[in-house]
């Protein structure tokens, strides 16, 4: 049995097409929310793991369908899981880096895998610091967010200075990532798909009209767009270096060569369905299924 653990629903479309494409290839699923579990740790780890309060057969291979927005809790129920044997895809690990923009960051740097230019921001905010080191326009992310939220496009060092006067004044002091923009192409990146180390597609997604944010679900839209060595070399070691078997590359165009924006852990595939004509659902278990037969 392969166990999916998803916040999502079994009407949503990625749970949908999941769920019918095993059931094609006849491999029994199940589909649970990772808050309907519970732990108690003991000498069998096997029989840690209670689901709406009662034992339940260990499967064979978890999916784990969360990435950013999971929670400690979550986070613990995979990390069970993977002490008990069971292969969990995602790994636990990968899924708490990626969460991290800075660590991601961080870890490509050092592999020389191509970023924009980051840096790490705290109150109170030296913007001289920002403007000599990243200069302006700039992006400014929060740490940890997904769906293209807590992005915010600075053109000019007032606009910097506002965002940062108006989040000082809620009282909320967290670190802020800040990257440089890369304007070669307004509007538009890639996301490259990644499943097992093989790439499998890119699509340029676009945004909508008045807004930098690329993402489908920001009212993005999305097109097929040719594969190229660089954009396989680049987003197959991405995921790589950061251990994902499965992963949404984001690419940002640049007349340096591609950049690495961000890594997602739960890549949606609806886009990649829609617009480049694609069973990433399919795929996927293609996968797994090689997984559970070389056990």
């Amino acid at each position: 049995m392969v166990l999916i653990i998803s916040k999502q629903s079994a009407d949503e479309y990625e749970s949908v097409r999941l769920l019918q494409s095993f059931a094609d290839r006849n491999i029994e699923v199940m589909l649970a929310h990772p808050d309907d579990f519970d732990i108690v740790v003991n000498q069998d780890l096997n029989k840690g793991i209670k689901y709406k309060g009662e034992c339940f057969d260990m499967p064979k291979l978890v999916l784990v369908r969360f990435g950013a927005g999971i929670l400690p809790f979550q986070l613990a129920v995979i990390r069970h899981f993977e002490q008990a044997g069971i292969p969990c895809i995602n790994s636990s690990n990968a899924i708490e880096i990626v969460k991290d923009k800075l660590r991601t960051s961080q870890i490509l740097s050092k592999e020389k895998i191509a970023i924009p230019h980051t840096m790490m921001v705290r109150f109170p905010i030296d913007d001289g610091l920002v403007e000599n080191h990243i200069g302006f326009p700039c992006v400014v992310k929060v740490v940890t967010g997904s769906y293209g939220e807590g992005v915010y496009l600075c053109e000019k060092k007032r606009d910097y200075r506002k965002l940062m006067e108006f989040i000082d004044s809620l009282g909320n002091k967290k670190t802020m990532i800040v990257q440089e923009y890369l304007g070669d192409h307004p509007g538009e990146d890639l996301r490259v798909l990644v499943v097992g180390g093989e790439v499998i597609g890119a699509m340029k997604r676009t945004a909508p009209e008045g807004d930098f944010r690329a993402n489908i679900t920001n009212g993005g839209t999305g097109s097929k767009f040719e594969l190229t060595d660089e954009i396989r070399d680049i987003a197959r070691k991405t995921a790589l270096t950061l251990g994902l078997q499965i992963a949404g590359i984001d690419l940002l165009f640049d007349k340096r060569g591609f950049r690495v924006c961000e890594a997602n852990s739960n890549p949606g595939f609806n886009g990649f369905d829609t617009y480049c004509d694609f069973n990433v659902a399919g795929i996927i278990v293609d996968y797994i299924e090689q997984r559970l037969t070389k056990k």
